[in-house]
């Protein structure tokens, strides 16, 4: 006789951090820009109301959520991971009810000594991944943060009067926009 026990354990980390952006325009025109500019980068709008969320899913499970109205960025990775184990018994046991009862009994105790090992091998797996999409994820938000300034100091500039030259960029990092006022 031989009992089979399957089970799936989540896994998940994450990390919060903000974003700053200049308050160069009035609050809610810095959001609708940095939105605009996260668009660009391939992030996308979610359906909450009265929330400013964007989030872009990578191909490793990593989440990113960004609200453009508060500047907080929530990272995060979840992944199951499933455990299979199978006992076979002796026949011992005075009915085959009896037998299955107790190779699911000696089942789902090596299941519950083989999963603490593996919910911490995946734990660290996932802590892995979001360290490593961390390293990329800082200078995307830097460039996006750096490309929404810009923007804004164009708009503010047009509102104060006609712009007579521009120069440097933004990808560089420097730019001087001359107004008449």
């Amino acid at each position: 006789m031989s009992e089979g026990v399957q089970r799936v354990v989540h896994v998940e980390d994450g990390v919060q951090g903000c974003i700053e952006v200049l308050p160069i325009l009035a609050p809610e025109r810095m959001s609708e820009l940095l939105a605009a500019e996260l668009e660009k980068r391939g992030y996308a709008r979610t359906g909450v109301s009265g929330e400013e969320v964007l989030v872009k899913v990578g191909d490793d499970k990593v989440t990113v959520e960004i609200n453009v109205r508060t500047g907080t960025v929530t990272v995060s990775i979840a992944e199951d991971i499933t455990v299979d184990v199978k006992v076979g018994g002796t026949g011992l046991a005075e009915s085959v009810e009896a037998a299955a009862a107790l190779a699911r009994m000696a089942a789902n105790r090596q299941v519950a000594t083989a999963i603490a090992p593996l919910r911490e091998q995946a734990r660290q797996a996932a802590t892995a991944k979001l360290e490593s999409e961390l390293i990329e994820l800082r200078p995307e938000l830097d460039a996006a943060v750096t490309a929404t300034t810009a923007e804004a100091l164009l708009e503010k500039a047009r509102q104060l009067g006609d712009i007579e030259s521009i120069e440097g960029s933004a990808e560089a990092g420097t730019l001087t926009i001359k107004v008449r006022v």
